[in-house]
């Protein structure tokens, strides 16, 4: 064995060690998934920085958004990953290399397929949501991005399953979707437009169960907007 190549075996060797700490790092640190889909999509990521492959991809707004948002362990992990690498190969990253190794880590963690870019897909379809949900619950998206958490959970996994044509398999709670129709009506007027929305553009039918779990969401969201508006209002007043 030559020098060259006893010098490329030791980088194969010591760039494996490398992901082998990120994937524990991703595990321990993070609490993301550690699964073939991670290692491989960090093996991946790995070489092309090696390799000084361009990765640069344009990135919108609110894929951005997104992602510094719902997805803040992944860009977490990716932030401190970037480090770690630079400091193996010993040359900079470009500046949004970090966003394309974090869009890597949302794919492996919710076991999306890079090479049919369902993960572009996945992101595209939570801004689809929640950009019709500020529409017809009337509040702002930065609002829904930063100040409902478990809604934006909810999002997160609805749009999964609709991407993944998961639909419901249980039998849905009428008396409760009669309920929500009854008392909240306005709120699930709401829900139901968003049916009809994923109906047209994804041939997926939301379950009676997710309109009324929408519903109450979105009631939930209005009653805090009222008692903000409330308060807001005595303090100018007493002011």
């Amino acid at each position: 064995m030559n020098n060259s190549q006893l010098s490329a075996q030791r980088s194969t060797s010591a760039e494996r060690q490398l992901v082998l700490f990120l994937v524990k790092l991703a595990k321990e640190k993070y609490m993301i998934t550690d699964n073939f889909y991670l290692n491989n999509n960090l093996s991946y990521f790995l070489f092309n920085t090696a390799e000084m492959i361009p990765m640069t991809t344009a990135y919108s707004i609110s894929s951005i958004e997104i992602m510094e948002y719902l997805f803040k362990s992944e860009i977490d992990f990716a932030k401190e990953a970037v480090q770690y690498i630079e400091e193996h190969l010993q040359h900079s990253l470009r500046k949004s290399d970090y966003l394309v190794l974090a869009e890597s880590v949302i794919a492996a963690n919710y076991q999306l397929n890079i090479n049919e870019h369902e993960q572009e897909r996945y992101l595209q379809l939570i801004h689809y949501l929640i950009t019709q949900i500020a529409f017809y619950v009337n509040l702002p998206r930065t609002l829904l991005l930063s100040g409902t958490p478990r809604l934006m959970r909810h999002i997160k996994f609805l749009a999964l399953r609709i991407l993944k044509e998961k639909h419901d398999s249980v039998e849905s709670n009428n008396d409760l979707y009669f309920y929500v129709m009854k008392n909240y009506s306005k709120e699930f007027y709401a829900a139901n437009q968003i049916r009809v929305f994923i109906t047209e553009n994804f041939d997926f039918d939301l379950s009676n169960d997710e309109i009324s779990y929408l519903t109450m969401h979105f009631r939930e969201l209005k009653r805090r907007s009222d008692e903000y508006q409330l308060t807001d209002r005595t303090k100018c007043h007493l002011e």
